[in-house]
């Protein structure tokens, strides 16, 4: 994520928050103690790089019965990963191979892994674009994320399939039109939030927050991006890409 906060700092102004802190997965700054810790309490983890974006730097691990520690993802360069080793340590070194040489690669934090899935077990993920017009925020656009790969990491720069918020709503997680319309609502009304929240220490005209919908059906916001991309709009729905674009326009003209 660039020119922003980086996610733990998003995570702490989030949790600090009485009307935000409920809506977020644990998250807490990467050590191998607290890795343990978690991997322990939860199914999966996360492990994300404090501030890269596109799915790079990003890991979904957890720990397998015979006591191995098994990790997939992708690597800052982009590069897919998928592996199992027997001590923890091996994992720590993809994070930072360059640390025998005295060089870190960044901050990272470890993020509880929400169960975000269709019935099929495919990961899930929403994408909500809010805009700033003349002092109020407003929602430009939703639109749905499904991993159609086996690492589990949703992302369009990583495969993810992109796709109506009725059709994953309805199609995928089998919402009737009462439930459908309260996820949505709830969808937009946490955004805002979130965007009031992050705009009192990065102020931007527009955000792009990336929510999960955990098994009860409640969303869970996973991140807020400064600088989102609206091409994955204008491939579900070209009226909801220019809605976007003639709110742009409205900003520009003060």
């Amino acid at each position: 994520m660039k020119n922003g906060l980086g996610k733990w700092e998003q995570f702490l102004l989030l949790k600090q928050n009485p009307l935000t802190t409920n809506c977020i997965p644990e998250s807490t700054l990467y050590s191998l103690e607290n890795l343990i810790y978690l991997l322990n309490k939860y199914e999966y983890i996360y492990v994300k790089h404090n501030s890269a974006g596109q799915g790079r730097a990003i890991y979904k691990i957890y720990k397998r019965k015979d006591g191995h520690y098994c990790f997939n993802g992708f690597t800052m360069q982009g590069e897919e990963i998928s592996k199992c080793v027997a001590a923890i340590e091996d994992f720590h070194q993809v994070l930072h191979p360059y640390e025998k040489h005295g060089r870190l690669s960044g901050n990272y934090i470890i993020q509880e892994g929400v169960k975000s899935l269709t019935p099929d077990g495919d990961s899930i993920s929403i994408r909500v674009h809010v805009q700033n017009l003349k002092g109020k925020w407003v929602i430009g656009g939703i639109y749905g994320r499904v991993a159609t790969e086996d690492h589990g990491i949703v992302n369009s720069n990583r495969g993810s399939k992109a796709i109506s918020i009725e059709e994953l709503l309805s199609g995928y997680l089998m919402m009737d039109n009462t439930k459908k319309d309260q996820t949505i609502d709830s969808l937009k009304e946490d955004s805002i939030l979130a965007a009031e929240v992050i705009a009192s220490h990065c102020p931007c005209r527009e955000y792009g927050i990336d929510f999960g919908i955990n098994l009860e059906g409640k969303p869970i916001l996973f991140e807020v991006n400064t600088t989102p991309s609206i091409r994955s709009f204008a491939k579900v729905d070209r009226a909801i890409w220019k809605n976007i674009v003639e709110i742009r326009k409205k900003q520009n003209e003060g």
